[in-house]
């Protein structure tokens, strides 16, 4: 499947780079963040009710602070002999990934309430640096609503405890960094 990148994506990534390139010293001279700790984060989808349901696509990562893909911790889509055609309906997350991650790809999932953990590591590995980072929920369903829940954390030796309630389909959104237990 032949992508095309965003005048967005395009932007993003020309920034990021730029960025690097610019203050590589100082960002390779940046405090990781410390050893054993872990971001969970827990959602809960919600089914409307009164007709046939079908599960929403979803979507989870963490992005740094110009906006730009660090890790996908989970992807749920339905993939069928048409493809994966609704997928692009994640609209965040399609424009900055170019390929499926197929260790966290799975199906969908019925409503219900799921936790994901991020290590502190980008997709190559790398423990990351203290500093801000961006939680990405994003979410679509066939013939339903399409939200992104996105939110800044400042992530370093303190731990944290975040709760928002959320308005459609996508509740109770919790984020909890601290150490591993």
């Amino acid at each position: 499947m032949k992508r095309f990148i965003s005048r967005r994506s395009f932007i993003y990534r020309a920034t990021g780079l730029a960025l690097t390139l610019w203050v590589g010293r100082s960002l390779a001279q940046a405090p990781k963040l410390p050893a054993g700790m872990k971001l969970d984060i827990t959602f809960e989808i919600v089914a409307p009710g009164g007709f046939r349901y079908r599960p929403p696509y979803v979507a989870v990562w963490i992005e740094n602070a110009q906006g730009l893909p660090l890790r996908t911790l989970a992807l749920w889509f339905e993939q069928s002999s048409k493809g994966a055609r609704y997928l692009r309906e994640l609209r965040r997350w399609a424009g900055e990934n170019s390929s499926l991650p197929e260790t966290v790809s799975g199906p969908t999932r019925m409503p219900g309430r799921y936790t994901l953990s991020w290590d502190g590591k980008d997709d190559k590995g790398n423990l990351v640096a203290q500093g801000d980072y961006y939680v990405c929920i994003e979410m679509a369903r066939e013939h339903g609503p399409y939200e992104l829940f996105r939110e800044k954390l400042t992530l370093g030796s303190t731990p944290l405890n975040r709760s928002y309630p959320g308005e459609g389909e996508l509740k109770g959104v919790t984020l909890s960094y601290g150490k591993q237990g």
